[in-house]
C-alpha cells in the first residue's frame, strides 16, 4: 500500500516537473501564450519590405521607425474577429491624444489577403472606420515572399479556410521607435491597450 502511494506521489511530482519545463515555468499554457512570450523575449525589428496604404502610396516598412506603432493583422472580408478588432482599434485611436499622431505615433492595419484587399478595398474599409491615412494606415503587401517575411517576423499564423476565410492570430502589437516589439495585447481589452500605449508615449516624452 505504501509503495502504491509512493508511486502515485512520484507520478504526480514527475508530472508537475514536466509541466514546469514544457510551459516555461507554468507561464505558457497555450500555443498563443507561448507565441506571445517568444515575441517578447526576442523582440523582432521592422522587416525590410515594401507596402502600400489605402491611398496607393508606397512605403518601406522600415519607414515607420522613429514612431511608436500600434499594429494589427486583418483581412477586410472577415466577418468574425477582424471587425471587432478594428472597432476596438478605433476606440484606442480615439482615446489617444491627437498630439501624439503628429510625430510620435502611427496606427497600422496590415492585410494578409493580397488577392481581395486591393488599394480600393482598403480605402473603403478605412473610410468606414474613419481612419485618416496620415495617422492610421491600412496596408497591403506587394508579393507573397514579403508577406511571408512579415507574418514570420511577428509570429502570425494565417490558415486559409475555404475560398475567402482565414484562421489567424488576433492581437494588438505595440512597437517602439526603434522598431522593436514591446507589447502583444489582447484586442478585446481596448481600455488597457489605450492605457499602455499612452504610458509608452509619455515615457518617450520624458526622455
Amino acid at each position: 500500500m505504501k509503495k502504491d502511494i509512493a508511486a502515485s506521489i512520484g507520478i504526480v511530482i514527475f508530472g508537475i516537473i514536466l509541466l514546469f519545463f514544457t510551459t516555461n515555468g507554468f507561464t505558457a499554457f497555450t500555443m498563443e501564450q507561448q507565441r506571445i512570450q517568444d515575441l517578447q523575449t526576442q523582440p523582432p525589428e521592422f522587416p525590410d519590405i515594401e507596402v502600400v496604404d489605402q491611398t496607393g502610396e508606397s512605403f518601406n516598412f522600415k519607414d515607420f521607425e522613429g514612431k511608436h506603432v500600434l499594429m494589427t493583422f486583418i483581412y477586410t472580408s472577415c466577418a468574425a474577429a477582424c471587425p471587432e478588432m478594428t472597432t476596438n482599434m478605433k476606440y484606442v485611436y480615439e482615446k489617444t491624444d491627437d498630439k501624439y499622431f503628429e510625430e510620435d505615433l502611427i496606427f497600422l492595419s496590415v492585410s494578409f489577403d493580397m488577392e481581395r484587399d486591393t488599394v480600393e478595398v482598403l480605402d473603403r474599409y478605412a473610410e468606414y472606420f474613419n481612419a485618416d491615412p496620415a495617422s492610421w494606415k491600412m496596408l497591403r503587401v506587394l508579393d507573397d515572399n514579403d508577406l511571408e517575411i512579415l507574418l514570420d517576423t511577428y509570429g502570425v499564423t494565417v490558415i486559409p479556410e475555404g475560398d475567402t476565410d482565414y484562421q489567424h492570430n488576433t492581437s494588438f502589437y505595440i512597437l517602439n521607435p526603434e522598431g522593436q516589439l514591446t507589447e502583444v495585447l489582447n484586442f478585446k481589452e481596448p481600455d488597457i491597450a489605450a492605457e499602455i500605449l499612452t504610458e509608452h508615449l509619455e515615457e518617450q516624452e520624458e526622455k
